[in-house]
This record gives structure tokens, sequence and C-alpha cells, in this order.
């Protein structure tokens, strides 16, 4: 059986808050880790923060129809209404 691993700090959560505490304290020379249940970098990266994930989505389907000439797809007119 393995020995225990010892830490100063245990971050729960690896989001901005968690990740930015992590490295302060790491640098300055503490024992850390960072324990995270599902989503590495916090769920904004992942899953949430959807108005700004559907503006980059849209655009980059506006920008693949509009050079879908490329990938063998012709299509007579390429217009995007993003609010």
């Amino acid at each position: 059986m393995s020995q225990p691993e010892r830490f100063e700090n245990v971050i729960l959560g690896s989001g901005q808050g968690g990740k930015l505490l992590a490295w302060y304290l790491a640098r300055s020379g503490q024992r850390t880790t960072v324990v995270e249940r599902q989503w590495i970098g916090g769920s904004c990266p992942n899953v949430n923060c959807l108005p700004t994930k559907n503006e980059i989505w849209s655009a980059k389907v506006a920008h693949l129809v509009r050079h879908g000439a490329q990938f063998g797809s012709k299509m007579r007119t390429s217009t995007s209404a993003i609010p």
C-alpha cells in the first residue's frame, strides 16, 4: 500500500478562482492540490456562459457556410443575422 500524500492546501474546484488560488499558493512554496469533481477549468468553459458560446458557434457555422465550396458544398446565398 502506498503512503498517503500530505498537502498544506486542498482547493475544491478548478474554476477560475480555484485555479488562480492554487497557482498562487504553489508558487509561494506551499504544497497544494486541486480536487475537481467534473470539469477541469470549472463549468463556464465547458457548459455554461452560453451567450458567448452561442455567438462563437454561430460565427463558426456562418464562416463554414461562406467557405463551403472548399468542402464541396455549393450554395446560392449565405447570410447570417447574429443579434
